[in-house]
């Protein structure tokens, strides 16, 4: 009795619709690719269970660390599991390129310590600066750090750890917290990090009690040993009117373009990876002998031979192909080859992908051409400028205003004292262009004697190191035009000037016609009127 191998059904139907008429559709033998490939039945099968697959990888990600230990530590679960945001750097390239440019913009730029008035003490400026900058990290990767998880899932902390651990001591370290592993306590005093299978405590900064380290247990400020004091925390969200404990990142609305994607990409990868597109179905039927199975292999001999044939084909285009089929005794067998259209939607894939990659971009806020996507203006021309000053307004100034804030509020005035308000911390600016512009617009208003030199230092001696000596009167100068408008040295100095310049117009003209004086009449009046200048110049006292 023959194997019977018509059986088949439509590439586009539904799965369910057709293994119910599977008796009275026809099945493909097997199928050849555009590059001579045999593609097993069973592969294309595996191609249409993609869903299925999909589940399982969105299955693999692994579950929140605190699982089960809310209610027991007294804990506030986030609105979002920070163990998935987190992932989702790893698996989309504009979400985790979006996050790396604006926490570089914000905190990644460098940063200056600038003046507040005139009188700013400059050892209290040496003093912060050494804490700021001997850190184990540079002061900018650990503020970058801080704000890539503000971005990615919405919460961040910076750990402050005290001399000695004495609560009254200046801090000496400041460090970068891992946001996933954070959650914050229901009484918004504490927090708790989860690493392996280890917790430690950290309190909020500030807060006038003392936390165990180990069992997040408060005590009275001073009351526990050194040791088991737990280290201070600046808490830091992305607002969100959901929750006052945690924030929610600007991905959050996105999440479905990032799994879209997802669906996309690994759509075209199974359907490529495993058989490219399929060029045309192979139809055997009749009475015909398929061959033993290979138990390894899972083919049939008729099978391995057809792979043979189509492998040869490929490395040797347009050469005849000549398949021979054993057949039983007296069988007829029919071989048949069916173009197939399977239609990949391939341009449907790119438009579906540019609108997941353009809703990732405008839930960030970041232009395109930061993420090194090159977009152009409805004629033709670059938006470059346009979109920069929108993110930088809307986007980096605020959050580098909130970080600044932080910085200034816990590290510097609280720690060198709430009176010290001469010095604040202060991010540099996104790129040169904007420098530039602001040394322009200082430089025509020191021109116009609306700033003094001491101005221009406070303002720019951070940037370009210059240093300001309080004790000199000098820098308190206005210039108009170059000039000095200070009374005692200013407009005495500018009668000097005009009055020299009378004096060497006035010699060049008396040199000239000295010895004229017996020549013409108009050489003689030309002597005598440098005569009469000379005696003028006498008279002003600029000429000896």
């Amino acid at each position: 009795m023959a194997r019977q191998f018509i059986r088949t059904r439509r590439l586009d139907a539904p799965r369910a619709e057709t293994d119910s008429a599977r008796d009275s559709a026809r099945r493909p033998f097997c199928f050849v690719t555009k590059t001579r490939k045999i593609v097993p039945v069973n592969i294309m099968d595996q191609y249409y269970s993609q869903k299925a697959k999909e589940k399982e990888i969105s299955q693999q990600i692994r579950e929140d660390r605190f699982l089960n230990r809310y209610v027991e530590m007294g804990l506030v679960q986030p609105l979002y599991n920070p163990e998935r945001l987190a992932f989702l750097p790893e698996i989309n390239a504009y979400h985790a390129r979006a996050c790396q440019v604006k926490a570089r913009d914000t905190a990644g730029l460098g940063w200056d310590l600038i003046p507040t008035r005139s009188e700013a003490s400059g050892k209290v400026k040496a003093e912060i600066e050494q804490f700021l900058t001997s850190q184990l990290l540079p002061l900018t990767v650990i503020l970058y750090r801080h704000q890539y998880d503000l971005e990615v899932i919405g919460h961040g902390g910076l750990e402050v750890v005290r001399a000695g651990y004495v609560p009254t001591a200046r801090p000496v370290i400041l460090s970068h917290i891992p946001g996933h592993t954070l959650r914050i306590h229901e009484s918004n005093n504490k927090f708790a990090q989860k690493r392996g299978s280890k917790i430690r405590w950290f309190k909020r900064i500030g807060y006038a009690k003392d936390v165990d380290k180990d069992t997040g247990k408060e005590y009275p400020l001073g009351s526990i040993a050194p040791e088991r004091r737990a280290s201070e925390a600046i808490w830091n969200t992305l607002y969100s009117q959901r929750s006052d404990y945690y924030g929610v990142p600007d991905i959050i609305p996105a999440l479905g373009a990032i799994h879209g994607d997802i669906a996309r990409r690994d759509y075209n990868i199974t359907f490529f990876d495993n058989f490219g597109v399929p060029a045309y179905a192979v139809f055997i039927t009749g009475d015909f002998d398929p061959g033993e199975e290979d138990p390894n292999t899972g083919r049939t001999d008729l099978e391995e031979v057809i792979e043979s044939h189509f492998s040869e084909l490929a490395k040797n285009p347009h050469s005849t192909l000549i398949l021979s089929i054993p057949s039983r005794e007296g069988g007829e067998v029919k071989i048949q080859f069916v173009p197939l259209s399977v239609e990949v939607k391939d341009a449907s894939f790119r438009l579906y992908r540019k609108d997941n990659r353009d809703e990732i971009i405008s839930a960030h806020g970041v232009p395109p051409y930061r993420l090194g996507i090159a977009e152009t203006g409805s004629l033709g021309g670059s938006t470059a400028k346009e979109s920069t000053e929108i993110y930088k307004s809307s986007i980096v100034n605020p959050r580098q205003e909130i970080l600044e804030a932080l910085i200034n509020q816990w590290i510097i005035r609280h720690e060198w004292g709430f009176a010290t308000t001469d010095w604040a911390f202060k991010f540099r600016e996104i790129d040169m262009e904007d420098e530039l512009r602001d040394i322009e617009i200082a430089a025509r208003l020191f021109d116009m004697g609306a700033m003094r030199i001491r101005d221009l230092i406070r303002i720019f001696g951070g940037r370009f190191g210059l240093e300001d000596d309080p004790d000199d009167p000098l820098l308190d100068l206005r210039f108009v035009k170059g000039q000095p408008l200070s009374p005692d040295a200013g407009l005495s100095q500018q009668a000097t000037d005009v009055l020299k310049s009378l004096q060497e117009k006035l010699l060049r003209e008396a040199v000239k016609y000295a010895n004229a004086g017996s020549g013409s009449d108009g050489d003689g009046a030309r002597s005598r009127a440098a005569l009469a200048l000379v005696s003028g110049a006498k008279s002003l006292g600029t000429v000896d």
